[in-house]
Parts: C-alpha cells; sequence; structure tokens
C-alpha cells in the first residue's frame, strides 16, 4: 500500500474482506484529486474529503456528535497502545507498532495522538 507522501507499507486483511476488496477492484486504475494531490485509485472504495465528510455525517446521525475522521485516528491510537501495554508489551515497543501502523516514521509524532 502505498500512502500521501510516497510512504509505501503492507498491511495485512483478512481473506475475506480481501476477496470483497478485490469485487471492487478498477480494470484500470483511475487518477483522482483530492485536497490538491493526485493519487492512483485502484479500487471503487471510499478517501479523502468525500469520505471524511461522509464520516462526519453519518457520526452526527448516529451519535449527535462527531470528532471526525482525525478524531477516529486519536481514539485508535489510544485504544490500540493502551490494548497492547495491557498485553505485556513494554511501553516503547507498543508505541513504535502503534506509529508504524499509524503511518508515522517516528514514534514522537504518534505521542501527539496519545494527548
Amino acid at each position: 500500500m502505498t500512502g500521501k507522501g510516497g510512504l509505501t507499507r503492507e498491511v495485512l486483511i483478512p481473506h475475506d474482506l480481501a476477496a470483497k476488496l478485490e469485487l471492487r477492484k478498477f480494470k484500470q486504475p483511475v487518477t483522482v484529486v483530492d485536497r490538491k494531490i493526485s493519487y492512483l485509485q485502484r479500487y471503487d472504495i471510499g478517501r479523502g474529503k468525500k469520505w471524511s465528510d461522509s464520516f462526519n455525517k453519518a457520526s452526527n446521525r448516529t451519535l449527535s456528535f462527531s470528532n471526525g475522521a482525525h478524531g477516529l485516528r486519536h481514539s485508535y491510537a489510544q485504544e490500540r497502545l493502551l490494548e497492547l501495554i495491557l498485553n505485556q508489551y513494554p511501553y516503547q515497543i507498543a508505541l513504535e507498532t502503534v506509529s508504524q501502523e499509524m503511518g508515522h516514521f517516528r514514534p514522537e509524532i504518534t505521542e501527539v495522538y496519545l494527548r
């Protein structure tokens, strides 16, 4: 997977989800522009500002509030770190793991999400 800024990483996807994802694969990649950044999109799935706006609407409709898609990243970082620590991972290893999962190059960036 190659994300914004050219970061490339492998991600593990359960087999059943991968099969569903492959059903949404374009025959040819499509160039899309989101927030003035061009991407090659290979799958017909939500992304970028359009996805973020949709997430906010669904959250507001369901919960009567939204912390936004970026708030979701904060919650993920906090919950995932706690999960790893409760499973006996030392703090630094847990932090580095969450940092990599979030696509950060430095754990210090991830610590911002833990406040």
